[in-house]
């Protein structure tokens, strides 16, 4: 049984599957296997098995988050994500197990050796962790500026150097209070990496003049603080109860506030959710600013858009890969078929366009053709997971309840709360998938109170807020 019941969480844009995934899933696994990271011991530890690779699916991890990637510059991706999780893997076997910081010291004190922003590798790869990141460096950083070099080259320190901060806190059985670990995982999390790829995934660096400007450092922390406390959510059972973690957003909430397992996840889902809100807002109201202040040219417009536009992706695709891989706390949040919420590969081949919220001019989310769609974007019923239709689709709704939460006598009361809730917009939707004769149709049950009659068809606000919140 699950530590907790995992929360309804607050995801603002559909999520869309990359066309070449299945290429990267068999490029993943050679590479893989070429590094010895499968089925090859390391000091006597299998680390992983073709079966634990399979099962992790890095790449549909990757095909989530990078939809719109070549197949080229998927598999690279892709590799990356296997190498760094491959490295996450073979650190806790060899040294948080053994609780052995200093050859771990010395471990991570050698791989800056294999990134280096100027020259080339002279170091000789001794592991798998070594030789994965000699050969994605060697791959990578040819296509990217200096500037980016020098940021990647950080962020992927940083992020290796977590593994250290978290070895050093069991070691001392130290818990960090919440600030102190928003802040850590903020600067050594791997978050920040992953901005940095969305960049050469979208081939779009974001211009040097504007990088480091509060609009885009707000964008990429609070970027960075969604994507950690929703892994923090998935991981808890994984990291906490079985692997001893103390670095862990819900357990550090339980512990500093003394309150329950399931309080303290809804908590942290709250911080997430609000986390994501600041991200829309920064992107509506200050990044045009910001771009104008500089007097960034259109193409380095188009590629800060791209990059946000990529930023956005990865909160949904991530989402989507939680809720499936092995490795998370998922057993209760089964999802869909990918086909259900019309994720389908290919998917971004045709169909007309619909802009993504709050970014104007930044391309489009493709939207699926033809008649086996009923409804798009596709959102989650009451449950989180059931997909319905829109409130004012043409199309009709799919009802995946018996009941309704509103009795049927009642029109629905809608709140701004709602348009920001998945589940307030499939209540809605439930209620108002009515013909203009007033019967509702689709429905899937007859006994619903969706299959009955309404006397009128009422309708959200349309103030400002609730447009930019749903």
């Amino acid at each position: 049984m699950q530590p907790f019941t995992l929360p309804e969480f607050y995801v603002p844009y559909p999520a869309r599957l990359s066309p070449h995934l299945e290429q990267a899933r068999e490029h993943s696994k050679a590479w893989a296997r070429e590094m010895e990271m499968i089925d090859a011991p390391q000091h006597g530890i299998a680390i992983w098995t073709e079966r634990d690779l399979d099962a992790h699916d890095y790449a549909l991890l990757c095909g989530y988050t990078h939809p719109d990637a070549t197949a080229d510059r998927l598999n690279l991706i892709t590799d990356w994500y296997v190498w760094v999780f491959y490295f996450d893997d073979h650190f806790l076997e060899l040294y948080k197990r053994t609780n052995d910081l200093a050859d771990a010291r010395a471990y991570l004190d050698r791989l800056p050796a294999f990134m280096p922003v100027e020259g080339q590798i002279t170091e000789e790869p001794s592991n798998p962790v070594e030789r994965g990141l000699a050969d994605l460096w060697t791959r990578t950083v040819p296509a990217r500026s200096a500037d980016w070099r020098a940021r990647f080259a950080v962020s992927t320190r940083n992020l290796l150097d977590e593994s250290l901060w978290e070895l050093e806190n069991i070691n001392a059985a130290r818990l960090a209070n919440p600030i102190e670990y928003i802040e850590m995982r903020r600067k050594v999390g791997g978050a920040p990496w992953s901005a940095n790829l969305v960049e050469h995934a979208a081939d779009a660096e974001v211009p040097a003049r504007v990088a480091a400007t509060r609009p885009l450092q707000v964008l990429r922390d609070t970027f960075a603080d969604a994507v950690h406390l929703r892994n923090d959510l998935f991981s808890y059972e994984r990291e906490v109860t079985e692997e001893g973690e103390l670095s862990n957003g819900v357990l550090v909430v339980e512990r500093f506030l003394d309150i329950d397992t399931q309080a303290a996840a809804d908590t942290v889902n709250d911080l997430l959710t609000s986390r994501l809100h600041q991200f829309e807002h920064t992107a509506a109201t200050e990044l045009s600013a910001v771009l104008d202040e500089h007097a960034i040219d259109p193409a380095g417009r188009l590629a800060t858009l791209a990059y946000v536009k990529g930023l956005q992706d990865w909160q949904s695709g991530g989402h989507e890969w939680h809720l499936r891989s092995s490795r998370y706390m998922n057993r209760e949040a089964t999802p869909d078929a990918v086909d259900a919420l019309g994720l389908t590969a290919g998917l971004g081949g045709t169909g007309s366009l619909v802009p993504v919220a709050g970014l104007p001019g930044i391309p489009g989310i493709p939207r699926p053709s033809g008649s086996s769609r009923r409804c798009w974007p596709p959102h989650r019923g009451g449950s989180g997971r059931s997909p319905t239709c829109r409130s004012g689709s043409s199309a009709q709704p799919r009802c995946r309840s018996s009941t309704c939460p509103t009795p049927p006598d009642r029109a629905p009361i809608w709140t701004p709360r709602d348009t920001r809730s998945s589940a307030g917009r499939g209540r809605w939707a439930c209620w108002t998938g009515f013909r203009a004769s007033g019967t509702s149709t689709n429905c899937a049950r007859p006994t619903s109170p969706c299959a009955r009659r309404a006397s009128t068809r009422t309708r959200p606000p349309t103030s400002s807020t609730s447009r930019r919140a749903g």
